[in-house]
């Protein structure tokens, strides 16, 4: 049995200010050339090293093709999407025949003119693998699953988790699905039914309800007889595309249509429920002053609005200046991308007091960049392991990066935006999170598989970014159709 393995992954904005060049898709620790994938342990928390990991352990021959991931941003355009679809489909073609392909895909990928591009991926090793060929790939929790990913995939998988501490383990149950599927042991169905709803982020974290209610749902459903996997596709509502928005798959064995009955079972569900997803804004400053109630520090403000996981440019400051005009002690905010305030602390070097215009450069939608007076604490050349449970082992760079001070306020300034999923890069820095009383970070979900642990309370909070949370303030065009909350008056029926 030879199985082909590989993928692409990228969550694309229409509204981030910057496309995302053909270079970034090869760059990142999430990134392995065709030989370098055999060369994986298979014990990193992706959906690749699942593969791998799985395959290994029953004896499978794997056909290495390529891994390819980008770091959430602005669509590529066509040109870089057909390149980077081309460094997959060519090791594919001459590795014909083979017995499966397993792929990771993001499933909120999309790239200028082309609103499917996970699809469009899918459709073309279909061509080359042709009908009968197992084609499995593994979605993360945050997909806008469209027509053309079901048409032309056997079984598609989606992550459980936010944070996505369940990666490698979800690429593992896609590997098993796969051997089963080549031995004849099973016939994966799919049923899929898009759902006219768009899901705050902070009701997304599945360790806690209401999302926990969700996952039970899954559960359930996964333990009915005939049901091979369950999932809930959240969506990523900062594309205009027009199959943004919620989803549930449910694939089955050998039985199309008990699997579309589950899948729009599930979907009347969740829509039932439609509130429940749902959130009102919250000021930071509001956060602040009710984690200052409750007494329980570290009091977290998780900046979603300006999270670069989602693509946003992590550099604005409505945050840092907020703690600043309080006057706060023990506060620190992990991180602004602002290369040039890096190179002028690097410059000046550690223990020298500067003059620096910290953020607000990269849109005007951010906020300006706040006057400082720091001193130069530390500073990195970016490179760190992960030691969380989301990315255990794995290789990470944030670029030169730089800590300053300005009285009791600490800003961890960095050169390519990422957002903190654990305390290595800052424990790195010789800054302790713990040891603080707040903490700003530019994430949305998967800071809290690293930083709830030393939490007090956490805040998702409303700040002034490229994500907002209130989905009415996003210019959409291409939706095609009314989708709850933006349209309160929105109806479901299948």
């Amino acid at each position: 049995m030879k199985i082909a393995i590989g993928g692409i992954e990228h969550e694309s904005s229409n509204y981030s200010p910057v496309e995302t060049p053909l270079e970034a898709f090869y760059g990142h620790s999430r990134s392995s050339r065709t030989d370098e994938l055999l060369q994986r342990s298979g014990e990193i928390n992706t959906i690749v090293d699942g593969f791998i990991k799985e395959l290994r352990h029953q004896g499978i021959e794997i056909v290495p093709l390529i891994w390819c991931h980008a770091p959430s941003g602005g669509q590529p355009t066509r040109e870089t999407h057909q390149a980077v679809k081309e460094s997959l489909l060519v090791p594919l073609r001459s590795s014909i025949p083979v017995d499966g392909v397993l792929l990771s895909l993001h499933g909120a990928y999309s790239a200028q003119g082309i609103d499917d591009a996970d699809g469009d991926i899918l459709q073309e090793v279909r061509k080359v693998v042709g009908p009968s060929c197992p084609v499995i790939a593994v979605h993360d929790l945050h997909c806008n699953i469209g027509k053309t990913m079901v048409d032309n995939a056997t079984a598609l998988i989606v992550e459980d988790t936010y944070p996505h501490v369940d990666m490698a383990e979800r690429g593992m149950e896609a590997a098993r699905m796969m051997v089963r599927t080549v031995r004849g042991e099973i016939q994966p169905t799919i049923g899929w039914r898009p759902i006219p709803l768009f899901w705050a982020a902070a009701k997304m974290i599945t360790a806690e309800e209401p999302m926990s209610l969700a996952i039970n749902q899954l559960n359930k459903l996964e333990k009915q007889s005939g049901v091979l996997t369950a999932s809930l596709g959240l969506g990523y509502q900062w594309a205009d595309v027009n199959c943004a928005g919620a989803s549930t798959l449910v694939v089955t064995d050998n039985d199309p249509s008990g699997a579309q009955e589950k899948a729009d079972s599930l979907a009347n569900w969740v829509w039932e429920r439609k509130d429940l997803w749902q959130r009102q804004p919250l000021p930071p400053s509001r956060a602040l002053a009710l984690g200052k109630a409750s007494g329980k520090y570290p009091i977290v403000l998780a900046d979603q609005a300006d999270n670069p996981g989602g693509g946003a440019p992590s550099d604005s400051t409505e945050i840092l200046q907020l703690f600043i005009e309080q006057q706060l002690q023990d506060a620190a905010v992990l991180y602004i991308a602002d290369p040039e305030t890096v190179e002028i602390a690097r410059q000046a070097g550690v223990g020298q007091v500067i003059d620096v215009q910290v953020g607000g450069k990269s849109h005007p939608l951010i906020g300006p960049p706040v006057t400082m007076k720091v001193e130069v604490v530390a500073q990195s050349d970016g490179h760190f392991i992960y030691d969380g449970p989301m990315f255990a082992g794995l290789e990470g760079n944030h670029g030169n990066s730089v800590l300053l001070r300005q009285e009791g306020v600490y800003v961890v300034v960095i050169t390519l935006a990422n957002q903190p999923i654990d305390l290595a890069f800052t424990r790195g820095l010789g800054l302790d999170c713990a040891q603080l009383r707040y903490l700003c970070v530019k994430s949305s979900g998967h800071f809290r598989s690293g930083f709830s642990p030393i939490a007090g309370s956490i805040f998702n909070v409303d700040a002034a970014g490229l994500l907002p949370q209130d989905f009415t303030q996003i210019p959409f065009k291409r939706l095609g159709r009314n989708i709850y909350p933006m349209q309160p008056d929105t109806t479901f029926e299948i």
